[in-house]
C-alpha cells in the first residue's frame, strides 16, 4: 500500500496543532486573546487542507468572533479542543 503525498505534512500538521491546543487552552483561560485568536486563525485556514473540515469550522468560529470585536464563549474554545484531541491521522 503506498502512501499520500500528504501523509507526512498531515502528521506533521496533527502533532503541531495538538501542541497548538494545548497553547489554545491556556491563553484563553489566562485571557491571552492575541493568542487565541491567532491559533485559531491559523487553523481556520490550515484545518481543511488536510481533510478536517469540522476542526477549521470550529476554528473558524472563534476567529469570526473575534472579527466581530467579541470574545468567543468558552463553549466554542472547548469544542474546538476537544476537535484538536479528536485527530487522527
Amino acid at each position: 500500500m503506498s502512501v499520500g503525498p500528504l501523509a507526512a505534512l498531515r502528521a506533521r500538521f496533527i502533532e503541531r496543532t495538538r501542541q497548538d491546543g494545548d497553547a489554545l487552552e491556556t491563553a484563553f483561560r489566562s485571557g491571552d486573546d492575541a493568542v487565541v485568536e491567532h491559533l485559531a486563525h491559523n487553523l481556520a485556514g490550515a484545518a481543511g487542507v488536510f481533510g478536517f473540515g469540522d476542526l477549521g469550522d470550529a476554528a473558524r468560529a472563534i476567529d469570526h468572533a473575534y472579527a466581530a470585536g467579541e470574545r468567543p464563549s468558552s463553549e466554542a474554545v472547548t469544542d474546538l479542543r476537544q476537535r484538536i484531541l479528536d485527530l487522527q491521522a
